[in-house]
């Protein structure tokens, strides 16, 4: 489901990674571990599509990363606080991004399961400046389920959630047992999840 092959990434003449080859199939979860700036980050907006590889592919169901086939096959929260319109509350968050893959009676009902499975519900018609970090969270995470993607990127999603929110990200996941996921994560816990590992080491 989510590819790389022989994929480089450099920032001017400094290498993120080199000649990585890369296979995620449907139903697997990865963990990606590393130091800070080990390319982590970069990792996954290679695969969403934000960030061009500098040598290599990215696939997404077979689809160049980034594009239409792939945007429709993945969905990326890639910075759980942040990317929400702060003066909209989250269920209008949410529900500006659900009309953009459904018509208004389904993203109408998605949003609704979302809220009930994230526990939004008590805050859903707060701004979203209002709202806590792990708050935002929550509703990011849940944003980036809409439309059942078949592939998942999620950076960091659990590190503003409180224990109860990290189950609640954990059990929505084991609902999901078909998805492809890449998930970067400075949890010991999370690897028990993942059925594999991948670590970045630091580049000096």
């Amino acid at each position: 489901m989510l590819s790389l092959r022989r994929a480089s990434r450099w920032f001017g003449r400094h290498p993120v990674f080199t000649g990585l080859d890369l296979d995620v199939p449907a139903g697997t979860r990865l963990l990606v571990t590393g130091g800070n700036g080990s390319g982590k980050t970069t990792l996954l907006r290679c695969l969403a599509g934000a960030l061009s590889l500098t040598v290599g592919e990215a696939t997404v169901g077979g689809h160049p990363a980034g594009s239409l086939g792939a945007n429709r096959a993945l969905a990326a929260c890639l910075n759980p606080e942040q990317g929400l319109y702060n003066r909209l509350s989250g269920h209008d968050n949410l529900l500006l991004a659900a009309r953009l893959r459904l018509d208004r009676r389904a993203a109408v009902r998605a949003v609704g399961r979302l809220e009930d499975e994230f526990e939004i519900g008590p805050y859903a018609r707060l701004p979203m400046e209002r709202c806590s970090a792990g708050m935002r969270a929550r509703v990011a995470v849940a944003r980036a389920l809409l439309g059942d993607p078949a592939a998942l990127v999620l950076d960091e999603p659990g590190r503003s959630l409180d224990e109860r929110a990290r189950g609640l990200l954990w059990a929505a996941l084991d609902r999901r047992p078909g998805l492809a996921c890449v998930l970067v994560s400075h949890h010991r816990e999370d690897r028990q999840r993942c059925q594999r590992t991948l670590t970045f080491p630091v580049r000096r």
